[in-house]
């Protein structure tokens, strides 16, 4: 094709037909590989300027890390699974699975590392995404100047992080990675302060308390009462949660006078409605309902407690928030999902694990009173053909193996002790359990 023949608006609408990050960053590159010239009457030609593979300034913007899936023969604490298998479900950008949060959270170093690296991976995505707008913008609006060569820096710079942060990965729990990652953090907030030009970054937390919502039928309190006392007990939870991000993020940037603020707003999925915001420096950027605060708020975590599984699966589906939670937390700038208990339950390809030991309730869902009508029930699969059954203990053990030997369920079932966490990255793939045993079981 000879290219100088090509109009301009050929080129742009390559970009603006884009679908993946990283073909987007190559058509704009294709943009800048050409030069603008006049001819004499004034019309504008392209003329070809190709740069070589071997010379080209650029070519390390158009290359993404593609690590290979590393593999492991069991579900080893701090080592990462074969997850080479094809599955048709949307999988968590990260996700963060656990049974007990004063247990499996709050006490291990190694995970609140992953949720800091979670965090702040989530916050890199979020600018690489407002760079690539830059970067595109600039080639469409001047393209006689062609892209930015700042944006192109930037944009760099980012990508370069994104790298640095993705080989962290899988070290989690190895002393001799500790400095490095933390040298890393330190560079990735210095970076976005830098870049916002503000003295603090947000944090914005959204916290779903729906499961520990459901009412108790055997309860001897009213149900007002037991609302009330549900929330009081959610905020204190919540509190606890911002408390740790605060300790997390403001430690790694103490010695600066900058500050990483954390704001929060829960949301019960029973009734859509929002309440709490805590943490808003601009009254005007609390989300309006829950359809803004799950979409165009872009929450850097959702927090789903635990509580009744049956309760929450219910609410997801009576408010359709399946979807809208799959597209929150999955693709390139996905938030990160922290699901506690009955949120871990509710994020497996079935939630069938939550009739098992007889602890929830489901006649508080009318129509589904039963066990029975809970068998088969698909959660939110964002770990592939994996469910979940946390709280798990010796004492458990047959009852598992009886379970997943009736056949009723086709996928893998992984058993999280208190102090387990199951770490999930979709890109590049990783899955590690992180706690106090050498093994989260499967079966």
């Amino acid at each position: 094709m000879n290219h100088g023949s090509l109009p301009i608006n050929y080129i742009i609408d390559r970009t603006r037909n884009t679908n993946s990050t990283k073909n987007m960053k190559h058509s704009i590159i294709i943009l800048a590989s050409f030069s603008l010239a006049l001819r004499c009457d004034g019309t504008r030609a392209l003329l070809p300027n190709p740069p070589s593979s071997a010379s080209s300034p650029h070519k390390k913007i158009r290359q993404h890390a593609h690590s290979s899936y590393l593999h492991s023969t069991s579900p080893s604490k701090g080592t990462v699974h074969d997850e080479s298998s094809t599955s048709h479900h949307r999988r968590a950008t990260h996700a963060l699975l656990f049974s007990s949060w004063t247990d499996g959270i709050a006490p291990n170093r190694n995970v609140r590392s992953f949720l800091k690296y979670c965090l702040l991976r989530k916050m890199l995505s979020d600018e690489q995404s407002r760079r690539e707008f830059e970067l595109k913008s600039s080639a469409e609006f001047s393209p006689c100047c062609g892209p930015d060569i700042d944006a192109m820096n930037n944009l760099e710079c980012v990508d370069a992080l994104i790298r640095r942060g993705q080989r962290l990965l899988g070290t989690f729990g190895l002393a001799s990675k500790e400095e490095e990652f933390e040298m890393w953090s330190e560079e990735v907030l210095g970076y976005l302060l830098k870049e916002e030009n503000h003295d603090s970054l947000d944090l914005r937390l959204l916290y779903i308390p729906t499961a520990m919502y459901a009412l108790n039928p055997q309860s001897s309190n009213t149900p007002g009462k037991q609302r009330q006392r549900a929330r009081a007990d959610g905020k204190k939870r919540r509190d606890q949660i911002m408390s740790l991000l605060d300790e997390l993020l403001n430690g790694i940037i103490g010695a600066q006078s900058a500050k990483m603020n954390v704001c929060a707003i829960t949301l019960d999925l029973d009734d859509g409605s929002l309440k709490q915001p805590v943490g808003f420096r601009n009254p005007a950027f609390i989300p309006k309902d829950d359809k803004i605060a799950l979409s165009e708020w872009n929450p850097h975590i959702i927090y789903v407690e635990g509580g009744n599984t049956f309760w929450l699966q219910h609410c997801i589906e009576k408010g359709n928030y399946s979807t809208l939670l799959k597209e929150a937390c999955t693709g390139p700038n996905g938030s990160v999902y922290c699901g506690k208990s009955a949120g871990a339950i509710v994020a497996g390809k079935s939630i069938e694990t939550a009739t098992w030991k007889g602890w929830d309730d489901p006649s508080v869902v009318p129509g589904r009173e039963s066990y029975d009508r809970w068998i088969g029930c698909a959660g939110l699969g964002f770990v592939g053909d994996e469910s979940f059954f946390p709280h798990y203990g010796s004492e458990w053990r047959d009852l598992v193996k009886e379970k997943t030997a009736s056949g009723t369920m086709s996928d893998t079932t992984t058993c999280l002790h208190e102090e387990e966490v199951c770490c999930i990255v979709a890109e590049p793939r990783h899955r590690f359990v992180l706690g106090g045993r050498c093994n989260a079981e499967q079966f």
